[in-house]
């Protein structure tokens, strides 16, 4: 088993923030002692689908594009997340989403908002932070900071700007189209925030929090904060538009690195702790599954299906069938005929020792068949073949119309 992250590229607009958070994670995983060849990167688009070697993933990135089965339909079963930032933006959970954040649980959530979603419905869950608030602090010795970085800010807030932080300032943008490779442009500006900046005026989450954390002043201004930025505000000031004639514009840098440091504790010990527990069972199942495999029948099922087949000819024809004896094969059975046949209907469902209901009819005693000896009858458990052999020839059923185990 390994560790992985994600590789994220967007086919329209660009935001270098998402990558932002995937250098935070490859950072926390070099803290780790994770060597590099632990480590394996899957496509964002590709997380459903990946059937590789098992895998740890930490979820930081926000989980808002729709699938159908929500956060069940998002990971294949060969990935186990660990969530540490989820964002959501939706307030409601469909009973199988409870069900899947609550075997991960205790849920990291960026915000408060998804935190108070998720408790509503008795999950487990804390409020994390954003993952980008746990990088390293930059070296200051020997540097001089003399650069203003004005990134992606609303229009509104420019006139506030002192002349003196406007005249050695320059305006970047995370928002990008068409970008080859964006977790390394993110890195690049990340780099150039590091070195040069004296200040950083920005609008966006995964810019502010990295600058913060590498102990570069920030302002953090926008018309309207969001949820997503409710939890920043116990570090920074946020200001909205209402705020912004009263923005202190030479701040210090935060120091918070007592607190880095539990936050970056908490992080690694949840990635380790679950590696941990699920490591040795997955080596085994991995062992088992990386084999050259054969084309495999489901010998429960194979006798009848081939029955089925050939006694089932026309998919228009409204077929009637009945079963005898109810096991786990009696389930594949109607559903390969429910999907193969959709005309055909099921009419009665026999058992000699319980009264049960399936597929919506209530089974009944096999006696019953000696008034209906034209329907067409599946004998599902191997168990009633000698009873149902004794009474099929009893009441003369046509070899034809009835299946039986050989």
């Amino acid at each position: 088993m390994k560790y992985a992250n994600y590789k994220f590229y967007a086919k329209s607009i660009n935001n270098l923030g998402d990558n932002m958070q995937l250098i935070a994670i490859d950072e926390i995983y070099e803290r780790m002692g994770i060597p590099k060849e632990e480590i394996i990167y899957i496509d964002k688009n590709e997380i459903s689908t990946y059937k590789g070697e098992y895998v740890v993933l930490p979820v930081t990135m926000p989980l808002v594009d729709y699938i159908e089965d929500g956060v069940c339909g998002r990971f294949s079963d060969h990935i186990i997340p660990v969530f540490l930032g989820l964002t959501l933006i939706k307030d409601s959970l469909l009973p199988k989403e409870v069900a899947y954040y609550s075997r991960f649980e205790p849920i990291g959530c960026r915000d408060e908002r998804t935190m108070n979603i998720l408790r509503k419905y008795d999950i487990q869950a804390y409020l994390h932070g954003c993952i980008t608030a746990t990088l390293p602090k930059r070296s200051s010795e020997g540097k001089t900071f003399s650069k203003v970085f004005i990134v992606d800010v609303d229009s509104e807030i420019l006139s506030y700007i002192p002349h003196e932080l406007m005249e050695n300032a320059e305006f970047l943008t995370h928002l990008h189209e068409k970008v080859d490779d964006p977790k390394a442009l993110m890195q690049e500006y990340y780099n150039r925030y590091k070195n040069e900046a004296k200040l950083v005026i920005t609008g966006l989450l995964h810019c502010s929090v990295p600058c913060m954390a590498a102990g570069i002043p920030v302002i953090v201004a926008r018309n309207h904060i969001s949820y997503r930025h409710g939890w920043l505000e116990r570090l920074i000031p946020l200001y909205d538009k209402n705020d912004f004639f009263a923005i202190d514009w030479y701040p210090e840098p935060i120091e918070y690195e007592e607190h880095k440091k539990r936050t970056l504790q908490i992080t690694m010990n949840r990635l380790r702790e679950t590696y941990n527990k699920y490591e040795s069972i997955y080596e085994l199942s991995w062992f088992y599954e990386q084999r050259e495999k054969k084309e495999y029948i489901v010998d429960g099922f194979e006798s009848i299906k081939q029955y089925i087949d050939s006694h089932f000819t026309d998919k228009s024809k409204e077929y009637k069938y009945s079963i005898w004896g109810l096991t786990q094969t009696s389930i594949v059975t109607a559903n390969y005929i429910t999907q193969k046949f959709p005309n055909a209907k099921l009419v009665h469902v026999y058992d000699s020792y319980r009264k049960i209901l399936f597929e919506g009819l209530y089974s009944e005693s096999p006696e019953e068949i000696r008034n209906r000896p034209d329907e067409i009858i599946l004998v599902t458990a191997y168990g009633a073949n000698i009873m149902a052999k004794k009474l099929f020839d009893e009441i003369g059923k046509n070899e034809d119309s009835y299946f039986i185990w050989n």
